[in-house]
C-alpha cells in the first residue's frame, strides 16, 4: 500500500510504499529532514488495504486482507489481555491502577514469540484470555465466514463482489464490537498496548533521529484508540467503505 506524507517544515508531498518497520524517513528538497512513524497498529492498515483492494475490484486480495486483519487483532487483543491480567495492580483511595511492569512486556514478548508463527495457536490464546478477562465465551466469526476465508487462502478460490462484501462486513463489525467493548472495559491498558509501538521505537531510535523531525502519523482508518466512544460508535460498515472509495479516487 502506498502512503502518502508531506513535510512538516515546506508541505513538499512524498510517497513511500508501507513495510513493516512502519516508519519513513525522507529529506525533502530543501534539506529538511523527516521521519514519520506510523502509529497504526497492523489490523487497522490491513483492514484499510482490503477495502482499497474492494474498491478497486479485487476481491481475492481484499479478502486475504480482511482475514489477516483479524489474526492481527486477535494478537492485538492477547496482548491486551495478558497485560491487564499480568500486571500488578494499584489501590488508591476508591479506584484500581494497572501499573506498568518492563520486565513483564519483555516476558510477554518473550512468550509470544512460541505462538508467532502458528495462528491456530493464536486463536486458543485469544479465546482463553478473553474468558478470563470477561468471564464469557466470546462471540466469533460464523462457520461460514470462517469456511470461506479457508477457501481462499486454501483452495485459491476466486470469490465474487457480493461475498466479499458480505465478508468484509463481517470481518468490520467483528473487529469494531470488540474494539469497543476493549475500549469500554479495560480502557487503560487497550490504550497501553496501543501505544506500545510508539514508544520501543521512540526508546530504540530516538539517539539516531536526534536533530529530525519526529513526527507521529495518524493515517484515516475506520478504528482508532484515540477516537471518543461515540465517535468509535458512529461509524458503520458502509462510511468505512465510502471513506475509502473516496481516497481511492483522489
Amino acid at each position: 500500500m502506498i502512503m502518502y506524507v508531506s513535510c512538516v517544515t515546506c508541505e513538499e508531498e512524498y510517497s513511500f510504499d508501507l513495510t513493516d518497520d512502519l516508519y519513513y524517513e525522507f529529506t525533502c528538497s530543501k534539506g529538511h529532514e523527516n521521519v514519520f512513524f506510523i502509529k497504526r497498529h497492523k489490523f487497522e492498515l490491513l483492514f484499510k488495504m482490503g477495502l482499497f483492494a474492494l474498491c478497486d475490484g479485487y476481491y481475492r486480495e481484499a479478502a486475504s486482507n480482511f482475514a489477516a486483519a483479524i489474526e492481527r487483532f486477535h494478537e492485538f487483543c492477547i496482548n491486551v489481555f495478558s497485560c491487564y491480567n499480568g500486571q500488578d495492580s494499584l489501590q488508591i483511595a476508591d479506584k484500581i491502577f494497572r501499573v506498568n511492569d518492563s520486565k513483564f512486556e519483555s516476558e510477554l514478548d518473550e512468550s509470544w514469540r512460541e505462538l508467532a508463527r502458528q495462528s491456530e495457536r493464536q486463536y486458543g490464546a485469544y479465546i482463553m484470555l478473553y474468558l478470563i478477562t470477561f468471564k464469557r465465551h466470546p462471540q466469533l466469526m460464523k462457520r461460514k465466514s470462517i469456511e470461506f476465508r479457508n477457501n481462499i487462502v486454501h483452495k485459491g478460490a476466486f470469490p465474487d463482489k457480493g461475498r466479499t462484501t458480505e465478508y468484509a462486513k463481517g470481518t468490520y463489525d467483528y473487529i469494531h464490537s470488540k474494539f469497543l467493548e476493549l475500549k469500554k472495559e479495560i480502557p487503560e491498558i487497550t490504550e497501553h498496548v496501543y501505544s506500545r509501538e510508539i514508544r520501543k521505537f521512540r526508546d530504540d531510535k530516538l539517539e539516531i533521529y536526534n536533530g529530525k523531525t519526529l513526527v507521529t502519523y495518524l493515517p484515516n482508518t475506520p478504528f482508532g484508540v484515540e477516537r471518543s466512544l461515540e465517535a468509535l460508535i458512529n461509524i458503520d460498515f458502509e462510511e468505512a467503505k465510502m471513506q475509502a472509495m473516496s481516497e481511492r479516487h483522489l
